[in-house]
């Protein structure tokens, strides 16, 4: 399939050069107007030049399907996480993942708040998470929990695959402790609060 893939690419490469190179020619005065005119009479007059034009306007025609054929099925590979059951294949959508990494780190007090970016590529499967922490908590301690969890979780969700889980953390933004209670509509939640349970 990868050969395949390769010689359509190596085509549709090859024909976009070699158009490319002769309408640099013709604005470069290289190809003689009086040339390309009886070239194009003679292939309007003749019926194998005719067949031959027929023959390769389809040919890209069928060559363009192909690409974009080929384009959306590696970005529907891209989008999700095959493997095999004993009843057949089961996909999972990698937005479903990432879902589920946000919830599953919501019982870190130390996180703020947690997005995740799944990509499965090169036979293994890449968390790339961009968190905001709170200003009063460990970075190093802090971001390797949040590894081992997310790694751990996801391989429990995922038990039927064997790709190994890599989980790289991005701290975006350290906040302070108070900014959530100078947010406007917190005011009324932070008077309330002590009277919870009551």
């Amino acid at each position: 399939m990868k050969l395949f893939t390769w010689m359509i690419m190596g085509c549709y490469i090859t024909l976009f050069i070699l158009m490319g190179i002769g309408l640099v020619a013709f604005s470069l005065h290289w190809i003689p107007v009086e040339g390309a005119l009886s070239w194009l009479r003679a292939t309007y007059e003749e019926d194998r030049l005719r067949l031959a034009c027929f023959l390769t306007g389809a040919g890209l025609i069928l060559l363009n399907w192909m690409i974009v054929q080929l384009t959306l099925a590696k970005l529907q590979r891209q989008k999700t996480i095959a493997f095999e059951n004993p009843d057949g294949q089961v996909t999972i959508s990698l937005s479903a993942i990432e879902d589920f990494i946000r919830r599953s780190t919501r019982e870190l007090p130390e996180v703020k708040e947690l997005r995740s970016d799944v990509k499965a590529a090169k036979g293994r499967i890449l968390v790339n998470a961009r968190v905001t922490l709170w200003s009063d908590v460990h970075i190093p301690e802090v971001t390797e929990r949040i590894q081992s969890l997310v790694r751990s979780r996801v391989q429990e969700m995922l038990s039927g695959i064997e790709e190994p889980v890599v989980v790289r953390v991005h701290v975006a933004k350290i906040a302070q402790r108070g900014e959530a209670e100078n947010l406007p509509g917190r005011r009324e939640e932070r008077i309330t609060t002590p009277f919870r349970g009551f």
